[in-house]
């Protein structure tokens, strides 16, 4: 269960003199200004997360600032396009027709029926055909597991943009996205969702620490805690993280020299030696740190 909540994880123009900025790769931060190489417009670009708590967002009214001075949105997915979301919503079903009553024992099955309907509301056999990672993740940042009504920055940056005239992009599609979930086995995800059913709450702080760190906009830090989590899957890591990262880049460079841009990825894409932040500055250009 634990390398899924980096998936979650995956995860804005405040006025200069409410910003705090720092000249020379200081501290961490979840918005950084791109400038330099051919740029003729600063760039933006945030760190999001999928589903947080109104208390551990940042200030969205600053966020949307930034929207509002770029011509443009990239998000990890096109969210303005109903296609996308209907792609979405019907991507989240087992191939060959499998149902959660094929990984498990009797007993089993009752525990995870269990946790369906004291997190969700509803039992096991509404959603016997969703893929087992999805119950996790609805699990995980369900209103009744973290206390609160989460919100999606991804959702609040895309409106902002749809409210401002900008076009929105994608950076992928919803099928590669699902393949990344789909290269851990089903038995797997199966054994991590009854994982989670043994000790629910285990998984819920997890999540909520990670809210806290986004809260105090340190990505590198976050990047850190996502990396501890997945020490034991280095190659679905790479998968999730690093291979995603070095295939926007190009797509991100031609994009920016267009016109400048707002971009919204996960906040666990930014940090580390091969984060979007690491790799744009290998690129040649200046990431300054905004901390708002």
């Amino acid at each position: 269960m634990k390398k899924l909540n980096s998936i979650i994880v995956v995860l804005l123009v405040i006025s200069a003199a409410a910003v705090t900025s720092f000249a020379q790769e200081p501290a961490a931060a979840m918005l950084y200004e791109i400038t330099g190489k051919n740029l003729t417009k600063p760039s933006y670009l945030l760190g999001t997360f999928h589903a947080i708590c109104p208390g551990d967002m940042l200030p969205t009214d600053k966020l949307t600032a930034f929207v509002d001075k770029t011509d443009q949105t990239i998000l990890e997915l096109d969210l303005d396009d109903p296609v996308v979301m209907q792609t979405m919503a019907g991507s989240l079903t087992m191939a060959g027709g499998k149902s959660l009553k094929d990984f498990y024992t009797p007993e089993e099955y009752a525990k995870v029926d269990e946790l369906l309907k004291n997190k969700l509301g509803f039992s096991a056999e509404n959603v016997k055909t969703i893929m087992p990672s999805m119950l996790s993740v609805m699990v995980s940042v369900g209103a009744k597991s973290l206390g609160c009504t989460p919100a999606a920055v991804d959702m609040l940056v895309m409106q902002a943009a749809v409210a401002g005239k900008k076009p929105v992009y994608g950076l992928e599609t919803v099928s590669s996205q699902i393949d990344v979930l789909n290269s851990v086995p089903l038995e797997k995800q199966a054994r991590d969702l009854y994982t989670m059913a043994l000790d629910p709450q285990k998984s819920i702080n997890e999540i909520k620490a990670m809210m806290a760190v986004y809260k105090s906009q340190d990505s590198e830090k976050l990047f850190n805690i996502t990396s501890e989590q997945m020490k034991t899957e280095p190659a679905l890591m790479t998968k999730l993280l690093d291979d995603r990262n070095h295939a926007w880049i190009p797509k991100l460079e031609s994009m920016m020299a267009e016109k400048p841009a707002f971009i919204a990825v996960g906040a666990g894409h930014l940090g580390g030696k091969m984060g979007v932040v690491n790799l744009l500055r290998a690129k040649g250009y200046k990431l300054k740190p905004i901390r708002l």
